[in-house]
């Protein structure tokens, strides 16, 4: 991916409102689930982490707990605010898969 598609995404991103918000239950298995189906549906996704929801943590920590979790990378964080890019998967055809 080459910079300038890759500032295109930062700047939507920033647009854009949150899709997911973290609250006081914090990082948990349909939250998690939440965020693949959004990134499996639109590639990107923006998460806002709730006061409660930091429970003594720092942002980053918690960004770099969901994109593990989901494996996705980390675009931009912004005070409790964090955007995740997973990109869509391509299938690549073989050769030898033409002929058939």
């Amino acid at each position: 991916m080459n910079h300038s598609s890759e500032r295109g995404n930062n700047e939507r991103s920033c647009s854009e409102a949150a899709t997911v918000r973290i609250g006081k239950k914090g990082v948990t298995e349909p939250l998690i689930l939440e965020i693949l189906k959004n990134l499996r549906k639109k590639g990107i996704v923006k998460v806002k982490i709730l006061k409660t929801g930091l429970a003594g943590r720092k942002a980053k920590d918690i960004a770099e707990e969901v994109a593990k979790a989901t494996d996705s990378r980390i675009i931009q964080i912004r005070g409790h605010t964090f955007t995740l890019r997973k990109p869509k998967k391509i299938f690549i055809r073989r050769p030898s898969e033409y002929s058939r």
